[in-house]
Formats: structure tokens, C-alpha cells, sequence
């Protein structure tokens, strides 16, 4: 499990540092599925400190989805897709990599706080199940997720995919609706 967990924060490390291809999944989807389950799961949490926890989670989570995109690099490929948008490609770059590191510690603080006992077995398992899910759309769907996840994922994802949809116009073309060929 330690070798498997060391080469996921390798990847997951040098896959901050390498353009990646932009997609309507990881921009638009993705986030928009975590604002439903963040409604959802919070819905099941009834009481004045989970409230009060979610303003502050979202609040801090918004800050660092800003810090996060403040030294992505946008790559125009010069290529288009099947439908006519072009192929763009960002790199992420240290301020994400600390801004995940952070969103992660607070999650463990949080639960901490609210009185779950954590092993540090516990929190290699949470630092794992992160870092698969943040790597692949398909475990992000399809793992479980406490409220505080959600919390944090739609405050970062959501701040983080709207700066750069508003700041690249070229990002917007390449996340629009899919246009049949006629």
C-alpha cells in the first residue's frame, strides 16, 4: 500500500507540472455534480455547527480555488476536436499542488474536530482514496464522499473553473455544448 500510495503523489506531483487537455467534464460536470451532492449530503446534516462549518469550508475553499488558478498555463494545441472546438491544454502548477494540499488538511481537521477518531492508517487510506479520485472522473463518481468533500470540492472547483472560464476565452470554446456535423 506504501509503494502504491508514493507512486500516486508522484503522478499526481508531476501531473501538476504537465499540460493537460481541458475538458467539459472536468470544467463543467464534475463540479456541477458536486454542488448536487454537496446539497444532498448536507441536507442529511441537521444542526447549527455543520451549517456553521459548510459557510466557513466554503468561504476558505473559495480562497483557495482563486490561489489555485493564479499560475495555470493555457495552451492553445492550434488542433480542434470531432465538434469543432479547439483542443486547449492547462498546467496546473505549484499553487494548485499546495492549494489541494490544504483543502486536504482541512478535511482531516474538520473531521477531527466533529469527533472522528483517526488512525494514521486512516488518513493514508483518505490521502489515497484523494488522490485516485482527483486523478480520475470515473473513481470521482464513483466514490462516497463525506459533506465536507463536497463542501471543499465545489467551493475550490467551482471558484477555480469559473476564474479560468471567465479569464480564457479560448477554455469557453473548448468546454461549449457539442454541435452535431450537418
Amino acid at each position: 500500500m506504501l509503494i502504491l500510495l508514493i507512486l500516486l503523489i508522484y503522478m499526481f506531483v508531476k501531473g501538476a507540472f504537465e499540460f493537460e487537455r481541458v475538458t467539459r467534464t472536468e470544467m463543467i460536470i464534475l463540479p456541477l455534480y458536486s454542488l448536487i451532492m454537496m446539497v444532498i449530503t448536507l441536507s442529511q446534516e441537521r444542526s447549527w455547527t455543520t451549517l456553521g462549518l459548510a459557510i466557513i469550508l466554503l468561504l476558505l475553499g473559495i480562497m483557495i480555488g482563486f490561489f489555485q488558478a493564479t499560475r495555470v498555463e493555457i495552451k492553445d494545441t492550434g488542433e480542434v476536436d470531432e465538434y469543432q472546438r479547439p483542443i486547449i491544454k492547462a498546467k496546473r502548477n505549484w499553487p494548485f499542488l499546495v492549494g489541494w494540499i490544504l483543502v486536504f488538511v482541512m478535511s482531516i481537521a474538520v473531521e477531527l474536530f466533529l469527533g472522528t477518531e483517526m488512525s494514521g492508517d486512516d488518513i493514508s487510506h483518505e490521502l489515497f482514496k484523494e488522490l485516485l479520485r482527483d486523478m480520475s472522473s470515473f473513481v470521482f463518481l464513483s466514490t462516497a464522499n463525506t459533506w465536507i468533500i463536497w463542501v471543499l470540492n465545489v467551493a475550490t472547483s467551482i471558484t477555480y473553473d469559473g476564474y479560468l472560464l471567465m479569464r480564457y476565452p479560448k477554455i469557453r470554446q473548448a468546454v461549449r455544448k457539442k454541435h452535431s456535423h450537418k
